[in-house]
């Protein structure tokens, strides 16, 4: 082992410890290949958005859609007024077309939004295989009036099991440079501004929100005691609820919590390559090799360099980064030269933070074992293993939706932080994260390629999510950056 790991393998700063926990794996159930029990129990849910145009309504709404679809195979799916809209009728309207005093525009609106909560009912009732699972559905528009609220309640009442299914989703920002924010990074881009400049377009949207302040009436205690809803106020800052009960709507909430629209980097790694790696084995507590220890160097350099002085974003304080890592050696060690400056503040610096739900997915009876030799003592393992990679669970050990079952937590904590944050963690679990911010599906996940010595950015944006790679194991760091979401990209299944 490297001369500077052998004193010792702790950071020399304090601890945080966590309640997060890893599964025990002290019993034998045999693979599986179906998916954990789901967050619907067999209902059906709708969610409607609330709120004026550039509060974060549709961010909102993919968002939910995404966290329940990956972290709990609930079939959900967004029905948006505004894609309607645009399909049926076309997408250049300016706005004119949504002044109150134009009636043509008015009856229009009303026909769109009559048509998408068809298509919402229509998609409820359909009787697929999945049908016990149950669906969620997202009604997105601004829905910015009592009468078109109850109008809703009445056509969903005889579809819904009761009105506690029937959750409004208020989005509300006071925060004028939020506003203008969200203009800026999502409403620029709409088709329906498509051959305007930047300032006609922000100008014309401007009055578009002004023909819908008209006429917005918030929710309140005293109108609307009797719904079930949820108040968001400045992209995530306050949270209040009314007549929110059960399973889902509680997950519901929890995510809600967490959710912010300001824009901030996370990077991911893997750890620098262990000797179980150069070894060909997979799992245990291995330290890390000569080449491992490099990288972790690297690495501290890069974080110094890189992430600590990063300006794209004046908001953030970069100096207030965070710092994840596993439970395991080879987590731990690669971030061993990481500085731990305490700042003015008293905010130390990159203090790192074990997760044991970041260790790598456990190999049961596998554990220490090469992919060579499983091959040749258990076929029949590696068979059911190639067959379905998401759910295939080590015997005595874990599968892939094990895992993405315990990540939950920590993806809920990322998507908390508004400052930068550093993850080193395993090949499994960087996969499962990349996977989820970049709006792949969990079925995506396990072939997710990771490669060692290399940091992945991640910027999460309203309606995409940046990513630049940066391999530091070169005589110069190597970028090459993306932003899109494609699932052809992701092409690997090696491990």
């Amino acid at each position: 082992m490297d001369e500077d790991l052998k004193s010792s393998t702790r950071s020399n700063v304090n601890i945080i410890e966590t309640e997060i926990t890893t599964p025990t794996t002290d019993y034998n159930p045999a693979p599986h290949h179906r998916h954990r029990v789901f967050t619907t129990n067999g209902d059906l849910f709708v969610f409607v958005m609330v709120g004026l145009p550039a509060r974060g309504k549709t961010y909102v709404a993919h968002k939910i859609k995404h966290y329940f679809e990956f972290f709990h195979s609930a079939p959900t799916a967004v029905f948006n007024a505004g894609q309607t809209r645009r399909r049926l009728l076309g997408a250049k309207h300016s706005h004119n077309f949504f002044d109150p005093k134009n009636e043509k525009g008015v009856q229009l609106r009303e026909d769109m939004a009559k048509r998408t909560l068809k298509d919402l009912v229509e998609w409820l009732k359909e009787k697929n295989k999945n049908d016990a699972l149950g669906r969620v559905a997202i009604y997105d528009a601004t829905n910015n009036t009592r009468k078109r609220r109850k109008w809703i309640v009445e056509q969903l009442s005889p579809v819904l099991q009761s009105r506690r299914h029937l959750i409004f989703i208020e989005t509300i920002c006071e925060d004028k440079k939020l506003v203008e924010h969200n203009i800026r990074s999502a409403k620029l881009t709409m088709p329906d501004y498509a051959g305007l400049t930047e300032e006609q377009a922000i100008l014309d949207f401007k009055k578009r929100i002004e023909h819908y302040s008209i006429s917005y009436e918030p929710l309140d205690d005293k109108h609307d005691d009797t719904l079930s809803y949820i108040k968001m106020y400045n992209g995530g800052d306050c949270l209040t609820m009314n007549r929110i009960k059960g399973n889902l709507p509680g997950r519901l909430v929890t995510l809600l919590m967490n959710l912010h629209t300001y824009t901030r980097p996370i990077y991911l790694s893997r750890h620098g390559k262990s000797l179980y790696n150069v070894q060909g084995r997979i799992g245990g507590d291995s330290h890390l090799s000569k080449e491992g220890v490099n990288y972790a160097k690297v690495l501290a350099k890069y974080v110094e360099n890189k992430i600590l002085t990063s300006t794209e974003n004046p908001e953030i304080n970069a100096k207030h980064a965070r710092l994840y890592t596993s439970t395991m050696q080879r987590s731990i060690q690669t971030t061993k030269f990481i500085k731990h400056n305490v700042q003015k503040d008293g905010w130390v610096t990159m203090r790192p933070r074990r997760l044991a739900a970041l260790d790598e997915l456990y190999a049961g009876k596998f554990d220490g074992m090469s992919q060579q030799d499983i091959a040749e003592q258990a076929p029949e393992e590696t068979k059911r293993r190639d067959k379905d990679k998401l759910n295939y669970r080590y015997p005595r050990g874990e599968s892939y939706s094990d895992a993405i079952e315990r990540v939950q937590l920590v993806a809920l904590q990322l998507e908390r932080h508004r400052d930068p944050v550093l993850v080193v963690a395993h090949n499994g679990i960087i996969r499962i994260l990349y996977a989820y911010f970049k709006g792949l599906s969990r079925e995506m996940a396990p072939h997710v390629k990771v490669p060692f010595d290399t940091v992945i950015k991640l910027v999460p944006k309203p309606y995409n999510c940046e990513e630049t790679r940066n391999v530091l194991l070169k005589p110069e760091f190597i970028s090459s950056s993306r932003s899109d979401t494609t699932a052809d990209r992701v092409k690997s299944k090696s491990e």
